[in-house]
């Protein structure tokens, strides 16, 4: 009955334009105005205990380390080593996007960021080389959801904190699903630029000097600062010596070295822009965990969620098909709410069924990332589609037919994974142990 109350409550406040996170407040402190043994004040006080959380401190840092990322102007970079890499494969700007997002995830870990800072450069080149414009975009916001399951990821962390799962395991199951991914999508890139004879791609389409020749030395120069960052952040996890928090402020440290020393940008007001833009990114995060803190604990004082568990557990309900549930229930959501929301509500909800019923903790983070980050490709609110789509002049229902396709594909990894769960946790085991 209590859950009940507080999941209409909760849809109600949305339909009638409420913020999410006050959505969340409202339909927890609802049921404790009719307990006499709870006063509001300590409803105050396990909000503000979530905050105390030293995992969560890596958000604000990872964060502002993908800001400061973009003083160093890294793009060109990255798009220079993709080209190193892949650039003499049929189809080598398809496949030069997504492995830019492969690069750009694994020291930005936003999706959006991808779209925003990639896209700009790569959509408009895609679709002078012969790509349908809502194939380039489609690509584009499509390769960009691997920022948010290769290391660092900023739902990583949220689902680790949440979870009580150790976040550095989570960092690391993550690159093998990350890169599969990748792999796929180049497939079918290839098999694209096979069938519609897409041409070869000139420097300039790219912003590269026309008379540049391609370098695999230059290439393996400009890899040095983003190679090095990840290897900082994923080894210090792995050794031990430091946590992901530590491995964050370190990340900061290390990035802003290279901007203001190495790559000599020293305009404070440039500084000034992307802290200030950390700490609103920053800030609505945390306002949403203080939110889903508190319905976590009225959950668990009512017990809410105790005959639901009792009902899985005395079933005999299959964790396999549980997972396949959990994909489903949170490529939904992740179609309609944005990512952190819909994940600071029912994490807490899955938690103790996926406890109940034996699954590893680090597998059903990887494929509620997975699931969640899937939302941002799929109309109507997909936000990554939605500014590919105005990038290449196009809109989502021309792109419908290339969405359907890397979906499918994107639901084909995730199930692989909940199929074959040794893919994510075989790299934790060995290099954890």
């Amino acid at each position: 009955m209590i859950l009940l109350s507080i999941i209409l409550i909760f849809f109600v406040c949305l339909l009638i334009g409420v913020p999410v996170a006050f959505s969340i407040i409202i339909a927890a402190v609802i049921p404790l105005l009719f307990e006499p043994l709870i006063s509001l004040t300590q409803a105050s006080s396990i909000m503000i205990e979530s905050f105390s959380s030293f995992t969560l401190l890596a958000i604000p840092l990872f964060i502002f380390c993908g800001a400061l990322m973009n003083l160093t102007k890294v793009t060109d970079d990255l798009i220079y080593i993709s080209k190193a890499l892949v650039g003499k494969l049929k189809g080598s700007l398809a496949h030069m996007n997504i492995v830019t997002s492969v690069f750009f995830g694994a020291i930005s870990g936003s999706s959006v960021a991808d779209v925003a800072s990639l896209g700009r450069i790569l959509i408009p080149a895609m679709i002078k080389a012969g790509y349908s414009k809502e194939f380039a975009a489609t690509i584009t916001a499509a390769s960009s959801t691997i920022g948010s399951i290769i290391p660092p990821s900023i739902l990583l962390i949220v689902y680790g904190a949440l979870a009580q799962t150790s976040v550095a395991a989570l960092f690391i199951a993550g690159i093998v699903p990350g890169i599969l991914i990748g792999i796929t999508q180049m497939v079918y890139a290839y098999m694209y630029a096979k069938k519609h004879d897409v041409g070869d791609i000139q420097n300039e389409q790219i912003g590269l000097p026309n008379d540049q020749t391609l370098s695999k030395t230059v290439a393996l120069k400009k890899s040095i600062f983003p190679v090095s960052l990840f290897l900082v952040v994923i080894v210090g996890i792995m050794s031990g010596i430091f946590t992901a928090t530590e491995a964050a402020s370190i990340a900061v440290v290390y990035v802003f070295i290279v901007a203001f020393f190495i790559k000599k940008e020293r305009n404070f007001k440039k500084y000034m822009e992307v802290t200030r833009k950390a700490v609103i990114d920053s800030a609505s995060i945390y306002i949403l965990i203080a939110a889903a803190a508190l319905l976590s604990w009225v959950l668990s004082y009512y017990k809410a969620l105790d005959p639901i568990i009792n009902l899985l557990i005395e079933n005999n309900f299959n964790p396999l098909m549980f997972l396949l549930l959990l994909m489903l229930l949170y490529v939904v959501l992740g179609t309609f709410m944005e990512p952190n929301s819909a994940m600071l509500i029912f994490v807490p909800l899955s938690v103790p069924i996926i406890q109940g019923l034996g699954i590893d903790p680090v597998v059903a983070g990887i494929v509620t990332v997975m699931s969640i980050r899937l939302g941002t490709v799929t109309p109507p609110y997909g936000l990554s589609i939605l500014l590919a789509a105005k990038v290449a002049d196009t809109n989502v229902l021309r792109m419908m037919r290339q969405i359907i396709i890397f979906v499918c594909i994107y639901l084909v990894s995730i199930i692989l994974i909940i199929l074959f769960p040794h893919v994510v946790t075989f790299l934790p085991n060995i290099l954890m142990e």
